[in-house]
């Protein structure tokens, strides 16, 4: 075969051929040029992946033939880019090893995304991991090739000043792009010297014809995706399937309509449905197209039906045409109502989390470029209430969204951009809370209506987006505005102001509560009263006044952690038996004497009565003749719940203390008392009415612990609480216990903070989270009980790392504490 043998048998060259067109031997001269490029180095880079050669590019071009109504009435310019384009849409795959040492480096500055993160993705497997970065962005690098490597290849013949390179460039990029960015970019009609040519229309026959190249030599790398071998060879999967036809444009006879067909035959079922995923992909590809075309000349028409016909065989298994649907008003009533958020009024906290996300977004990346003496960016919310005109309004100077965002994800409930793998990519620093695409429904609580007006920040156009509750039909106006900026939310005032029991105070209650506002300027404001509200709820706010609460800054301890922890000096170390503060009067128990009180501590050594960590002893209140009518009135209107009268009748009963020798602590269990019971052969309740308790009435002995943690044997003790305490949000103003992620408030969460040094007491915690490994629920509102326990286990190890230099403790007692928090916090990680 002759180097130009496989172009010349080509529909669309021979005809270019045929009207001796002088585009003909540049064709051939780029040809010979680049083939050798797309037949050894892509393979090369991609060793796993299906043909993207020439072959590849020969198949293209003749699907193009068979998709353009007729040829002949197309310019040659526009059938010169035919050719061009499916020779050249994939050459970007063939990067240069300069290029491959550059990504992997992080110093390949024409994409956005990390390798890094692209390798994490990939399990850490760098081949795959370069394939799936190059193949992102191929489509860019061909342009690239095309404008720096190929650059004066494409002049128009015998105008040697006017060439086509970056209207090539543009088209192949386009076909790994969406039909909103080919409407953007290229052009409908152009001419260069006597040639005209319509762009659009190049790339829309580029990708269908790209897509339909699906048979025994090559499967498209979306079918690829969408089988996901991992790890198999593509010979392997190809046996589970098999495309049998090479015509796949067929013509109605009576109708001369054109139609997409696919023929084989499976052995996977799995493979099958795949298939069918893939056939309507193609579908909407066709659909798209139809509808870009429409207006043009009708020389550009496609006369498609655009539903393809596919004929799969099964062996070894049955199919149905049979698929699962969701009925789009029931589905959205259901994330959207009070069933998953329990309030209206959170729909806005959905709406100002969406705005914040965007802020610390376009924060980020604007100052990434920013430049000394530049004005610099700064996060803008504003909630607008404005009765005249019925409407609420959430406003932001965030990022704003961009066609694709809209269609990709702002209109496909349940697929949140902040999840796909084109953001995660990026590896931003900022990691936004947004987590299950449904977070915009919730506003649907405040109005039954809603206008959306969005302008990306490096976008001219501006989108207008009307929806309606339980209607999954929306309008979508684009509009050029360079002078909005961001995001803004229109509500029905009536409706928003209803959630908030018609109070715009309520409104700014609300706001001040549920967001952390540093470093963002955020205003309520009232049109109608003409007034400005200031929205202010630093996480750091001014050191209580009471006592001597000493700050902790959790961000010196955690990694993506940021607030404030106060504690306050409680009891100090223990050196001595009396230091330790038992519950009322004091006695010591053993089998010879019975039960003593202690009056003499010095005789009494801590480690005769320390097992381990743990001094158990038993409390017991005594009932004496002041309070023994109340308490048996008591047992009466309770049936006779002794814990329940105790609890209510504390205060006013006399409290003693049994300790006991480290062996007899095993047998300590709380218990009821009464005439003739006994705790031990020489301890009974006869004892405790010789103490002044009432032989009429039962009571409890309870089991304790006192907690000590070994500095120096009988002379240096930590005391310390294990517990489960939950601490509840509502504190006073100065005591705050709350948990933000993100800026946005996790209104159920509770702090469990497993182990506590005695010394310190924990007034309050403030802290707001941004890693990206802290995700709430659906609801927003709570985390799962896992993260919260490392939640509560990190903030505690920060804590008590803080008190180590806080506290002002000798050295003996700072060695103490280090070596108790390494023994019960040693193990928690520093991040979440």
């Amino acid at each position: 075969m002759n180097p130009t043998q496989g172009l010349q048998d080509l529909t669309l060259f021979k005809h270019l051929l045929s009207v001796c067109s002088p585009f003909a031997p540049h064709i051939v001269e780029v040809y010979n040029e680049i083939k050798d490029v797309l037949n050894t180095r892509i393979p090369h880079v991609f060793p796993h992946y299906t043909l993207h050669d020439t072959s590849h590019s020969f198949r293209v071009i003749e699907y193009m033939s068979e998709i353009v109504e007729d040829y002949t009435k197309l310019s040659d310019l526009e059938i010169a880019l035919l050719i061009y384009s499916a020779l050249l849409h994939d050459i970007g795959m063939a990067v240069s090893q300069v290029d491959i040492d550059d990504i992997k480096s992080g110093a390949f500055v024409h994409s956005s995304a990390k390798y890094s993160a692209m390798k994490t993705l990939c399990s850490g497997d760098e081949t795959i991991a370069l394939q799936e970065y190059v193949r992102m962005i191929h489509a860019s690098l061909s342009a690239k090739y095309i404008r720096e490597v190929l650059k004066g290849r494409f002049t128009i013949p015998g105008l040697s000043s006017i060439d086509f390179n970056v209207d090539l460039a543009l088209i192949c990029e386009s076909h790994t792009e969406g039909f909103d960015w080919i409407r953007q970019r290229l052009n409908l009609h152009s001419v260069k010297g006597d040639y005209p040519y319509n762009s659009q229309y190049v790339a829309c026959i580029l990708r269908l014809a790209d897509i339909l190249d699906i048979d025994s030599n090559r499967t498209p790398y979306r079918l690829y995706k969408l089988i996901d071998p991992q790890g198999i060879s593509n010979a392997e999967w190809k046996q589970n399937f098999t495309i049998s036809n090479n015509k796949k444009i067929v013509v109605n006879p009576t109708t001369s309509q054109k139609r997409i067909v696919f023929h084989g035959e499976s052995n996977s079922a799995g493979i099958h449905r795949k298939i069918l995923v893939y056939a309507s992909w193609v579908e909407s590809e066709f659909t798209d197209a139809i509808e870009l075309v429409a207006g043009m000349a009708d020389r550009y028409a496609l006369f498609f039906n655009d539903k393809p016909d596919v004929f799969i065989t099964p062996i070894g298994y049955t199919f149905s045409d049979y698929r699962m649907t969701l009925e789009f008003k029931a589905i959205s009533s259901l994330l959207m109502g009070e069933k998953i958020y329990g309030d209206k009024t959170l729909g806005l906290r959905e709406l100002i989390q969406n705005s914040i996300d965007s802020c610390k977004l376009r924060q980020e990346i604007e100052a990434q470029s920013y430049e000394f003496g530049q004005d610099e960016y700064r996060p803008k919310i504003k909630v607008i209430l404005d009765k005249s005109r019925n409407q609420a309004i959430v406003k932001d100077n965030g990022t704003g969204m961009s066609m694709a965002i809209i269609k990709k994800h702002f209109l496909n409930i349940g697929v949140s951009y902040y999840k796909s793998r084109e953001f995660i990519l990026k590896e931003h620093e900022y990691k936004p809370i947004g987590n299950y695409g449904i977070g915009f429904l919730a506003c649907f609580m405040l109005s039954s209506e809603v206008m959306v007006a969005t302008r990306h920040y490096r976008s001219r156009n501006k989108y207008l987006i009307q929806l309606e509750s339980g209607n999954e039909w929306t309008s979508l106006t684009e509009v050029e505005d360079l002078e909005f900026d961001g995001t803004e939310v229109i509500l029905s005032y009536t409706e928003f102001i209803k959630a908030f029991e018609h109070k715009v105070q309520a409104v700014k209650a609300f706001l001040m509560k549920y967001f952390i506002t540093d470093g963002i300027e955020f205003e309520l404001i009232d049109r109608m009263e003409k007034v400005v509200h200031p929205v202010s709820n630093p996480i750091e706010r001014t050191v209580p006044e009471k006592g001597s609460l000493v700050p902790i800054q959790l961000r010196d301890y955690l990694i993506d952690f940021e607030g404030l922890a106060f504690i306050k000096r409680r009891s100090r170390f223990i050196s001595k038996f009396e230091e330790i503060d038992f519950y009322g009067t004091l006695y010591r128990y053993d089998d010879e004497d019975g039960l003593v009180e202690v009056d003499d501590y010095s005789s009494l050594r801590i480690s005769d009565y320390l097992n381990g960590n743990e001094i158990k002893y038993l409390a017991i209140p005594l009932v004496d003749g002041d309070t023994e009518r109340d308490y048996l009135n008591g047992l009466k209107f309770t049936e006779n719940d002794v814990e329940e009268v105790i609890e209510k009748m504390d205060r006013d009963m006399t409290w003693i203390s049994i300790i006991v020798p480290q062996e007899n602590q095993s047998q300590l269990i709380t218990q009821t008392l009464s005439k003739g019971d006994y705790l031990f052969d020489n301890l009974g309740f006869a004892d405790l009415v010789a103490l002044g308790h009432s032989k009429e009435c039962t009571t409890r002995a309870f089991e304790k612990t006192k907690s000590l943690f070994e500095g120096r044997i009988n002379e240096l003790y930590l005391p310390f609480e294990t517990n489960d305490n939950v601490h509840h949000y509502w504190r006073p103003d100065d005591n705050r216990w709350e948990l933000f992620i993100r800026n946005v408030l996790i209104k159920d969460f509770k702090y469990r903070i497993p182990i506590t040094a005695g010394v310190f007491e924990i007034v309050s915690i403030v802290a707001n989270i941004h890693s990206r490994k802290v995700i709430p629920d659906v609801s927003r509102n709570n985390i799962d009980s896992k993260a919260s326990d490392m939640i509560g286990s990190a903030v505690a190890k920060a804590i008590h790392n803080g008190a180590l230099t806080a506290l002002s403790l000798t050295s003996d007692e700072n060695a103490t504490l280090s070596r108790f928090i390494e023994e019960y916090y040693g193990h928690v990680a520093d991040l979440v």
